[in-house]
């Protein structure tokens, strides 16, 4: 076991590094990371970059390519999982966390990370290692599950959002890492959310269909949006998704305090792009009922720039709700 030095550009608290491609850190919430579900996913992609920074040599946030232009490891695909009991918004000030993260190589482009987020102010047994069959099982109590996948972008033009393309800094190392067993690879589930707008396999004939048809619109953010090189800030997707499922919710004739009661325990979204300040998005919302189980959802988001066919982001959440009479 070591004990990770800070260098140049880490100012995050120190954390173990443990063998097979896995950090471990213990740490308490604090208000910037729970509440809103952008700020604790947000706090776990940082871990993802200093877990990828610790193992593979790199400094992930000042990595520059062949061309010594800057590259960026951004995120392509998210998921985050719990449990009706134990979900995002479970999480309050002070509870005492255990993450163990866990980076499988993907070649020198890409790289994916395991995140066993354990609470043991809820009760929560954090495991000894993160091994990916009994990841892909359902968590186990107090836990959350996040998955994230990196690939290596520059930008194609200087300043310019709109054109990403793959550049990966020399001397990533990644050959060290384990490799993830073909029937995990996120590419699967990527790959079909991108041809048919949901993660969710066979859902006509599991779920049926609450609202389709629903659109709604968002303009980039200037004040709120952008992260410090410009880019539309990966957890704000987060954000502008959940916007667009509370109009949806709406106009359900469902209100806001039935929103919060929710319970998000899977969500998935993939990246497709980016884009410049000011561009509109519009954002396709369709909801299904489990035909065995309407108080469980699934919610499909599919975010395109408005007035063309530019796929942004595709995401799904799998929900309960409470049913309560009058919604």
């Amino acid at each position: 076991m070591t004990r990770h030095p800070e260098a140049d550009h880490d100012v995050s608290p120190a954390f173990d590094v443990l063998g097979s491609g896995t950090v471990r850190r213990r740490l308490a919430v604090k208000p910037a990371m729970c509440g809103h579900n952008s700020l604790f996913l947000g706090q776990v992609g940082d871990w993802s970059w200093e877990a990828v920074g610790a193992l593979c040599d790199t400094d992930v946030l000042g990595a520059r390519d062949a061309a010594g232009s800057p590259t960026y490891l951004a995120f392509h695909y998210y998921r985050v999982r719990g449990s009706g009991d134990f979900h995002l918004r479970s999480l309050t000030f002070g509870d005492e966390l255990t993450v163990l993260s866990r980076c499988f190589g993907f070649g020198s482009e890409s790289v994916l990370t395991l995140h066993d987020i354990t609470s043991t102010t809820a009760g929560g047994e954090p495991p000894a290692v993160v091994e990916p069959d009994a990841f892909y099982r359902p968590p186990p109590p107090a836990t959350l599950r996040v998955e994230t996948f990196n690939r290596w972008i520059a930008r194609k033009e200087a300043h310019s959002n709109r054109e990403l393309v793959l550049s990966s800094p020399p001397g990533f190392r990644h050959a060290h890492l384990p490799r993830l067993p073909d029937a995990h690879s996120p590419r699967l589930a990527y790959g079909r959310a991108r041809r048919v707008h949901t993660f969710v396999e066979d859902p006509d004939g599991r779920y049926v269909t609450v609202a389709d048809g629903f659109t709604t619109r968002y303009a980039v953010d200037v004040t709120r949006d952008l992260n410090g090189v410009g880019l539309v800030y990966f957890a704000a997707y987060f954000s502008i998704v959940d916007q667009a499922v509370l109009r949806q919710w709406h106009a359900l004739g469902r209100d806001d305090r039935a929103f919060l009661r929710r319970r998000v325990v899977d969500q998935q979204l993939c990246f497709l792009g980016n884009a410049d300040v000011g561009t509109e998005f519009e954002i396709a919302v369709t909801v299904r009922a489990r035909a065995a189980d309407p108080a469980e959802e699934v919610v499909d988001t599919v975010v395109r720039v408005a007035g063309t066919d530019q796929l942004i982001a595709v995401g799904t959440q799998r929900v309960l709700r409470d049913l309560e009479e009058g919604e």
